[in-house]
């Protein structure tokens, strides 16, 4: 298994261990491997097709151009992420200790998954759309975490529970996002008393 296979997020990973895959899975693998190799902007319609076995043309028959597959890529890796943020529920989401071994999980993944969110962070800015990607998973976060945590069991369309949707949303924003730096060693993001001062935040949200 190369290194930008291990660096695939374990959603994406099931593409690379499959022999008999069907058309679709086949060039999402393709440019799951390609774009941790080399990055969003190089890789092209035509390398992911041959790298899958397939045609140009039938590149298009599964996806719109290479913008709809990153996306399907994000939607995958962000469907493998959802569990692992859920799971600060069921642990004691008000404990600074278990949140801060939390955070470090999270911090801990996205440095192994760094080329491909490299490829993601590429994406987002010359894509037009592709940062509703984002917004949307900030969403489905918050929906998760609304299940056991009751400071997340927010209705964003509430009036009475507007502000700390808002609220909720920059939180995780900013942790999804020094994550992200961290993985690659950017800014603040770098300095190891991040996780804490995270985690700080996070527990004084669920405290109100």
């Amino acid at each position: 298994m190369t290194g930008a296979a291990l660096a695939l997020p374990a959603g994406l990973l099931a593409f690379q261990s499959r022999r008999k895959e069907d058309t679709r899975g086949r060039l999402l693998a393709a440019a799951a491997t390609a774009f941790c190799e080399r990055g969003y902007v190089p890789v092209s319609i035509e390398e992911i097709a041959l790298a899958a076995g397939v045609s140009r043309m039938t590149f298009y028959r599964h996806f719109g151009g290479k913008a709809e597959i990153a996306t399907e890529l994000f939607r995958l890796n962000a469907q493998a992420h959802l569990p692992m943020i859920a799971a600060i529920g069921s642990r004691d989401f008000r404990d600074l200790e278990t949140v801060r071994d939390w955070i470090a999980g999270i911090f801990a993944v996205d440095r192994e998954q760094r080329a491909i969110l490299q490829a993601f962070i590429q994406a987002n800015v010359i894509e037009a759309g592709f940062a509703e990607e984002g917004h949307a998973f900030i969403d489905d976060s918050i929906s998760a975490l609304g299940k056991d945590i009751p400071a997340f069991a927010l209705d964003p369309h509430a009036p009475a529970d507007r502000r700390r949707y808002v609220e909720a949303s920059l939180l995780l924003y900013e942790l999804f996002d020094q994550s992200n730096h961290a993985a690659r060693n950017l800014g603040v993001a770098a300095d190891f008393l991040i996780v804490e001062v995270l985690a700080d935040r996070f527990v004084a949200f669920v405290a109100k």
